[in-house]
């Protein structure tokens, strides 16, 4: 299992507006938008305020499956992952008001891989640049706001930020269903893990059945 942060360089993290956060209604009145519970979190980069960290890097947390790349009035640039990974089981990534994106729907990507930087979402009314990210419990639809219901939230979202310090694995192993070797034939093995800690020798173990 390998589970990241959303930034290629994790220190430069800044949570802006935590999930749940309190203040986060009171702030969105305040810019004239209707009250609501902040299903994510706001991030940006260490050092920087304004628009400093537009176009900034963000990458993949986790390996995973695009199942979408639009782009939607107010969010921006949409990036939505599905993932799959042993002790964690299925989960879903979000990743909002981003620039632009560099994957498709239907691409597979590895911890790590970029999907897009960091945007200022629909540029008809902008907002100062960040990632908005999500982490769900739930396959809802990509653009999903669910507005006041806290319930709702508590019972599809988790903590993004909570989420990845709880199971943070920054080392490059992946996790394979069914590893095939090719030396100098093509060989079955199985499930197991694929260590690429050094690009040079990619190493695999195998579990058991």
């Amino acid at each position: 299992m390998r589970l990241i942060w959303p930034f290629p360089e994790p220190e430069k993290v800044r949570v802006d507006a935590a999930f749940l956060d309190s203040a986060y209604p009171r702030w969105r009145q305040n810019a004239g938008l209707t009250p609501a519970e902040h299903p994510g979190a706001d991030l940006n980069v260490q050092g920087t305020s304004g628009d400093g960290d537009l176009g900034y890097p963000v990458v993949a947390v986790a390996e995973g499956r695009v199942v979408h790349a639009r782009a939607h009035k107010v969010w921006g640039q949409i990036v939505l992952l599905e993932h799959d990974l042993p002790g964690l089981g299925r989960f879903w990534t979000q990743y909002a008001h981003l620039l632009f994106a560099v994957v498709r729907e239907g691409d597979w990507v590895m911890a790590g891989e970029p999907v897009g930087s960091i945007g200022k979402g629909d540029p008809v009314r902008p907002f100062l640049a960040h990632l908005h990210w999500e982490v769900r419990r739930s396959p809802i639809p990509p653009d999903a706001w669910p507005g006041t219901n806290r319930a709702y939230i508590q019972e599809h979202y988790l903590d993004p930020v909570a989420f990845v310090r709880q199971n943070y694995s920054p080392a490059r192993r992946y996790y394979r269903a069914g590893v095939v070797l090719f030396n100098p034939t093509r060989q079955e093995l199985g499930p197991g893990v694929v260590n690429l800690e050094r690009p040079d020798q990619a190493q695999v173990a195998l579990r058991r059945l």
